[in-house]
């Protein structure tokens, strides 16, 4: 069987650090908060969120939450951005996506202070990831980099395929990836891509993130490949039971390639490291700029 690479030990062997810094922050009078924003009925959101919130607490992080009432307008969230920024003891800010439909998400993502961008969604903070610059990148991406990194694989020299191209997950981690220091060779697949079987099978590693169940086959992989399987999918089981599936057919490759993620419990702990160590990065960030 393949080797499973687990994102659980590694997060908690982090949490006891972040905590650390946390209680280091609090003796020093600064209680670490962030503040997440919805405004959507959508159940994943309230799901993530509750999820965000248990986790910060663990790491010794406050969380406030402004739910916004149904047709409320762009203008309406921009104020409430707005007072985030400007408020010295919110460190982070998240607006949760999706928005309600009427919202100009691009407008409100670039108003985020790049400085509160724990997300790593405000353009500025994209273009230095972009760039090779130290940014906050999106958490998605960080995981996926994190758990090959803290897990020992060596990515340097490596052909990475990364299957998705969305703002979050498949475009910032191409850019982390290729950067100097890293030096994977990437290729970034998506919906109209031609070929895309033989394109996985020359792999060293696959990135899976097109949120569509068990897509990735046996057939779309070879037997020295490690797989990172991003996707979180709801399937029923035959009692009407709902299991969390991947973007990969884990049963199928299990016992062909050489490692992979299983979900749950791969990538998904630590994208909720790297927002706490966004959180951090900000209050830092926060405590330089008001030194000067």
């Amino acid at each position: 069987m393949a080797e499973l690479l687990k994102g659980n030990p590694i997060a908690k062997v982090l949490y006891s650090d972040f905590r650390r810094r946390t209680d280091e922050f609090r003796k020093a009078g600064i209680i670490t908060k962030i503040n997440i924003m919805i405004a959507s009925n959508d159940t994943a959101v309230e799901t993530y969120s509750s999820m965000i919130i248990k986790n910060c607490e663990k790491a010794g992080i406050e969380c406030e939450i402004r739910r916004f009432d149904y047709g409320a307008t762009t203008e309406d969230i921009l104020i409430e951005v707005g007072n985030a920024n400007s408020n010295k003891s919110i460190h982070g800010l998240i607006v949760m996506l999706p928005l309600s439909k009427n919202i100009d998400e691009r407008k409100v993502l670039a108003s985020i202070s790049p400085v509160k961008d724990i997300d790593g969604v405000n353009p500025y903070n994209a273009g230095k990831t972009v760039l090779g610059d130290d940014s906050f990148t999106p958490n998605t991406a960080q995981a996926c980099k994190d758990i090959l990194v803290k897990s020992g694989i060596d990515i340097s020299g490596k052909h990475v395929v990364i299957i998705g191209r969305s703002n979050i997950v498949g475009k910032p981690l191409a850019n982390m990836l290729i950067q100097k220091g890293v030096d994977a060779t990437v290729t970034v697949c998506h919906s109209r891509t031609r070929n895309l079987k033989d394109i996985c099978r020359s792999a060293d590693i696959i990135v899976a993130a097109i949120g569509s169940p068990l897509f990735i086959k046996k057939d779309f992989t070879n037997s020295e490949q490690i797989i990172i399987d991003v996707g979180m999918n709801e399937m029923k089981n035959p009692d009407g039971s709902i299991k969390l599936v991947g973007d990969v057919d884990f049963e199928g490759v299990k016992d062909f390639v050489k490692a992979i993620t299983p979900v749950p419990g791969g990538v998904s702990p630590l994208t909720h490291t790297a927002l706490i160590g966004n959180i951090l990065k900000a209050v830092d960030l926060q405590l330089i700029e008001q030194s000067r």
